[in-house]
């Protein structure tokens, strides 16, 4: 069976933005979204007026470029709400963050796409003392993940109620696309990891950890729990986009970068 570290880069790439497109796609779909899906253009629309629940994940080029990007920002302006628009490995023109940078942009983040094979990772490491670790199969845990989305992404409190519908066509359990495993410390989630099982490849979502439990290796040991768990469902390409400050951990478990993925929004704005 051929390994991941043989495949072609075109397939690391293709797997890296269709995984990417396939999670984030949900978005579109829940309570008062709306999701645009052409091979040219992929967006969506969330009620929440905060990032990143408003974005463009894919652009290619065809008709009049900078009339179709325009045409972007209105609608979005109109909205009076701020997005992200992730300049991906196969969007066209390439001078896309150029053209972006006219329109008030910078690019905010950089991210690393970076692959490994599951079958080559260490086995999830021992449990610290005081901490539980279960995958989200609903009730509660649904309600304790979306906690930690709004913490992680500083929604504003008069929203977070819009957090269940947006969220509500995500296909989460353990028979599912998505799979989600928290980590709690004395009964209250403290940590995340969420995996998406499509297009021939498990992709790494949604890391996040509380600051009072950091040091404790709790991204390692949910990041290694659930590539455990996909490979155990016959998954061997793992991918991910890794935030600037997490890739020596994540190259700790066999990942390599492959290719940039790059996230351009207003000034100020986005803070991963």
């Amino acid at each position: 069976m051929m390994s991941v570290a043989s495949l072609p880069e075109s397939e690391k790439i293709r797997a890296l933005e269709e995984n990417h497109w396939s999670l984030w796609s949900y978005f579109g779909r829940g309570e008062g979204c709306a999701l645009h899906d052409t091979p040219e253009l992929l967006r969506f629309d969330t009620p929440i007026p905060t990032l990143p629940y408003n974005a463009v994940l894919r652009f290619r080029e065809g008709g009049d470029v900078d009339a179709r990007i325009d045409a972007i920002f209105a609608h979005y302006q109109d909205r009076g709400v701020p997005f992200v628009w992730l300049v991906h490995p196969s969007s066209s023109p390439d001078d896309m963050g150029e053209r972006l940078a006219r329109r008030g942009f910078v690019e905010a983040e950089v991210l690393p796409g970076m692959v490994a094979d599951t079958r080559d990772m260490p086995a999830p490491d021992l449990t610290p003392d005081g901490i539980e670790i279960r995958e989200v199969d609903g009730g509660d845990d649904v309600v304790s993940v979306l906690d930690l989305i709004a913490w992680r992404w500083d929604v504003p409190e008069e929203v977070r109620h819009l957090l269940a519908g947006v969220a509500g066509e995500f296909p989460v359990g353990p028979d599912q696309k998505l799979r989600c495993w928290l980590a709690c410390k004395d009964g209250a989630p403290v940590s995340k990891a969420i995996i998406n099982l499509d297009v021939g490849a498990v992709g790494l979502y949604g890391v996040a950890t509380r600051p009072e439990v950091r040091g404790l290796g709790l991204a390692r040991t949910l990041t290694l729990t659930a590539f455990a768990a996909a490979r155990q469902a016959g998954f061997h390409l793992a991918v991910l986009h890794s935030s600037p400050m997490a890739v020596r951990m994540y190259e700790r478990l066999g990942f390599v970068s492959v290719v940039p993925f790059r996230v351009y929004a207003p000034a100020d704005t986005f803070h991963a």
